[in-house]
């Protein structure tokens, strides 16, 4: 990535830019996820999952330890070599592409179900598209500020779910640790899942300002996710109750529905309009993670110049996505495949930057 001391990523910029890559439109489906097995117990899970995002931030902390100024990228060709890390490149690149298909399709059939009905996907799907284009062309220091910003909006959105537990009732919460522990540790790996893009660490730690704070900048990251995953999960089992929360598409989206301000009339409509801006935040973070290495593997210097190859690849690809029942269903077989790609990728290069230093002492 570009270093230009005027492109250095300030502390609060790089917490809100980690933020900014895992919160999205998923954290509106996070609970069904969990609910299904954990049941009421669903916000332990969420907790529980807190571990692979906190494994990752970890081993992120280490290589700005070693390497400073080497992203992943480099540090892949390295200790793997040109032709083994190129293709653990290219499958890094991939899954900030998933990540984005699945933000810009998800986005539409929330919008065509609880807002614009009358829109079909492509007239969604464009318009979403360009601006991400737009965003991420402004480059990382852009979308660090953009991403503070938005972590203000991420923050305060559920926060505003708390008017609406007047309605629900706590004994929906109890008994904790009722489902038994193997089900609500099958439950965190539903989470778990859900925190994916914390790896995006890895491409921009050798930009930050103060590269000596990157334990604090990933650590608040995580606790403000982590925050925000659990309180949604609990917002949701007790207005709603595990077995409502279990069938519902959207289940924070209901939770909303019981939010009474005196001054709106739809608060669902609103939260709806301004987390949109939560949602394109986050497929800009992707497309530029994704052109940014894509642009490495072909040598192009012009990172703006591989946005005219990405966007009918994207457009394509979502369009061939029909429903939201077909997007959860091809999420949910490739993320597990990415995490534990990752899991392996990223430990690997760990261990030889180990092997190495004892080596050289």
């Amino acid at each position: 990535m570009d270093k230009a001391k005027n492109n250095l990523l300030e502390e609060s910029e790089a917490t809100a830019m980690v933020v900014g890559f895992i919160i999205g439109a998923s954290v509106l489906a996070l609970p069904n996820g969990v609910v299904q097995d954990a049941k009421q117990d669903g916000w332990i899970s969420v907790l529980i999952g807190g571990i692979y995002p906190l494994y990752v931030a970890l081993i992120a902390i280490y290589y700005a330890k070693k390497h400073p100024k080497q992203d992943i990228l480099a540090l892949s060709n390295l200790y793997l070599g040109k032709v083994i890390g190129t293709i653990c490149n290219i499958l890094f690149m991939l899954e900030f592409g998933v990540f984005a298909i699945a933000e810009i399709v998800s986005l539409s059939n929330i919008f065509r179900v609880h807002a614009t009905p009358f829109l079909t996907p492509i007239k969604v799907f464009i318009p979403t598209i360009l601006l991400a284009l737009y965003l991420s062309s402004k480059g990382i220091k852009v979308l660090g500020r953009i991403n503070k910003i938005s972590l203000y909006v991420t923050v305060a959105l559920p926060l505003i779910l708390v008017f609406s537990l007047k309605n629900g009732n706590y004994l929906n919460l109890f008994p904790i640790f009722g489902t038994g522990v193997k089900n609500i540790f099958s439950g965190s790996l539903e989470s778990a899942f859900a925190y994916g893009g914390m790896e995006a660490i890895f491409l921009f730690y050798p930009v930050l300002k103060e590269k000596n704070k990157i334990k604090r900048i990933t650590l608040n990251a995580l606790l403000i996710t982590m925050g925000i995953y659990v309180w949604v999960t609990i917002a949701c089992i007790y207005y709603l109750g595990y077995k409502v929360t279990s069938i519902a598409l959207w289940p924070v989206l209901i939770v909303t529905g019981g939010v009474n301000i005196v001054v709106l009339n739809n608060f669902r409509f609103l939260f709806l309009l301004v987390g949109s801006m939560v949602v394109f935040k986050i497929i800009a973070n992707e497309h530029y993670a994704f052109t940014y290495i894509l642009s490495g593997l072909l040598k192009i210097k012009d990172i703006n110049k591989t946005y005219w190859i990405t966007f009918p690849i994207i457009l394509c690809l979502c369009m061939l996505i029909k429903n939201e029942v077909q997007r959860r269903a091809i999420i949910g077989y490739i993320v597990p495949k990415i995490v534990l790609f990752n899991i392996t990728y990223i430990s690997i290069i760990a261990i030889l930057i180990f092997i190495k230093g004892k080596v050289r002492k």
